[in-house]
């Protein structure tokens, strides 16, 4: 048996022809690989290999919780031959700091592997070049799936030293710009977790043994994905714990600064008050007052100078200043 990848697009639909079979070939397993389907490319998928319309409509939508379900014909045989999981999975994709999710829908049938996605992949490209010698369609599934849940460790790796700029950022000198960084990271681990949560249960339900299309070898393959998804939502977790942290620190940090400006203006505020107290007394219009008595007026310019020292004095020994 071999593995063949065929790509399918508007123009191979219109070289088929309507009535075209099923491209399979006696002892050979088929992955048929559609990007970026059209309504051409969905109807001969329908008419070709009799999908359901639920899952047909999952493939022209793109917008799918991952998710898998089994179409059975009601044989009682467990690897009959028209029965078909339909999963939809989903990664992303990280670039400038910006979050793209990407969606995967899979036909998975007894002889066939169909993946259908809306943009280029590249895990399509790296499950390719490692499954060329395998021949069941539940491995290659499994390598795509593997592909898919071990982008997020780079990006997550990559999320992780942002926290830790921060962290440091924030200690030195935060600024408004360091909010912002820290509510987007936030934003980015919530959606990670709506994603990886789904595909967790996904992998998980892969490697029972209900269904029967899924061998039990590599029941055992999703096992370990299911796994590394495991890491992967515990990490989410702790990252998403630690920018709660780092918000945190944010808050202290900006008042203890506004706590500090607010203590510096109250000291200039007590020192100048009784300045300003006999600055005020010395220049009301009575008689004997300073300007009219030199030794009063001497008075008066000492406990000007004396009265703020004194004060600054014992701020600094209270350890106010």
């Amino acid at each position: 048996m071999s593995l063949k990848q065929i790509h399918l697009d508007t123009h191979t639909v219109t070289k088929l022809g309507a009535d075209a079979p099923r491209p399979i070939a006696s002892h050979e397993t088929v992955w048929l690989d559609v990007a970026a389907p059209t309504e051409a490319d969905l109807a001969w998928l329908a008419r070709t290999y009799h999908f359901h319309p639920l899952a047909i409509e999952d493939c022209r939508n793109f917008n799918q919780r991952a998710k898998v379900e089994l179409y059975s014909d009601g044989s009682a045989h467990a690897n009959a031959e028209k029965d078909y999981l339909f999963l939809s999975l989903t990664t992303t994709h990280r670039q400038d700091g910006e979050l793209t999710p990407q969606e995967l829908e899979v036909f998975l049938g007894f002889d066939y592997l169909i993946t259908v996605h809306r943009e280029p992949l590249k895990v399509i490209e790296t499950a390719c070049a490692h499954c060329t010698a395998m021949t069941r369609p539940d491995f290659v599934l499994y390598r795509i799936a593997d592909h898919m849940v071990d982008a997020y460790f780079p990006m997550l790796d990559e999320m992780e030293d942002e926290i830790d700029t921060l962290e440091d950022e924030i200690l030195e000198n935060p600024t408004r710009e360091t909010m912002h960084r820290i509510f987007v990271l936030k934003q980015q681990l919530v959606a990670l977790r709506k994603i990886t949560a789904p595909m967790r249960d996904v992998m998980n339900a892969l490697a029972g043994t209900r269904y029967g299309l899924i061998d039990a070898q590599t029941a055992l393959y999703f096992r370990d994905v299911y796994d590394h998804l495991s890491r992967i939502y515990d990490l989410v977790e702790t990252s998403r714990d630690l920018l709660g942290n780092a918000l945190d620190a944010y808050l202290s940090t900006v008042s203890n600064r506004l706590n500090e400006v607010m203590k510096r203006l109250t000291l200039f505020t007590a020192v100048f008050m009784p300045i300003s107290f006999l600055v005020g007394l010395g220049g009301m219009n009575f008689l004997q007052m300073p300007f009219d008595n030199p030794m009063a007026f001497g008075m008066l310019m000492t406990l000007l100078v004396v009265v703020p020292l004194t004060m600054i004095v014992w701020f600094w020994r209270s350890k106010w200043v």
